[in-house]
């Protein structure tokens, strides 16, 4: 009887680990269930949208008598950023912007939204421009458009001139990497 009584701590024992062992396994597996539920939502950057541009019409930054409308973007797939040189998100994204213009995939337009044509005009200087063409959206003319309330956004829009897939908020490493996926899927 003694020596069956003097395994009864080694065998508590033994069940103990073995159930915090087994708690462990649950949670870890758990855990490694939501990261990849967390991985595939995270890439969801982008969504679906259905926007004409029809009435796009605005004064091109560099130069007054010219024009940024649904002309320039016919044709082709082409992607619209909208920033300020005020807005502390859209300097965080600008070296994607720049990254993405040096790759040659797509053709970027920036409209410069709320600012002061100088001010946009320096910022982009200082910075660099990897636009190909700038316009100026003093006016918020997006707003009544495209329903856009706060910039950065980045509109990727088709051939017939639609917006078909939007961003709000800054480009970082994963939503660009979205980007680049979504816009090799389109071409």
């Amino acid at each position: 009887m003694r020596k069956i009584s003097n395994f009864w701590p080694f065998f508590i024992l033994i069940i103990f680990i073995t159930i915090i062992g087994f708690s462990t396994y649950k949670i870890k597996a758990k855990q490694q269930n939501l990261a990849n539920n967390l991985d595939q939502n995270s890439l969801d950057f982008f969504v679906s949208e259905n926007i004409e541009l029809q009435n796009l019409n605005l004064p091109n930054l560099y130069n007054q008598n010219d024009s940024f409308s649904i002309k320039d973007l016919k044709g082709k797939y082409s992607i619209i950023n909208v920033f300020a040189s005020w807005c502390t998100t859209c300097r965080a994204e600008h070296e994607y912007l720049l990254q993405l213009q040096q790759e040659k995939i797509v053709d970027i337009y920036g409209v410069a939204w709320r600012d002061i044509n100088e001010n946009t005009k320096n910022y982009l200087e200082k910075s660099g421009n990897p636009f190909i063409k700038v316009a100026s959206d003093n006016k918020a003319l997006l707003t009544e458009i495209a329903s856009l309330r706060a910039v950065p956004e980045t509109f990727v829009v088709n051939p017939e001139g639609k917006i078909i897939l939007r961003h709000q908020g800054n480009l970082e490493h994963a939503s660009l990497a979205e980007l680049r996926r979504i816009l090799k899927e389109l071409n």
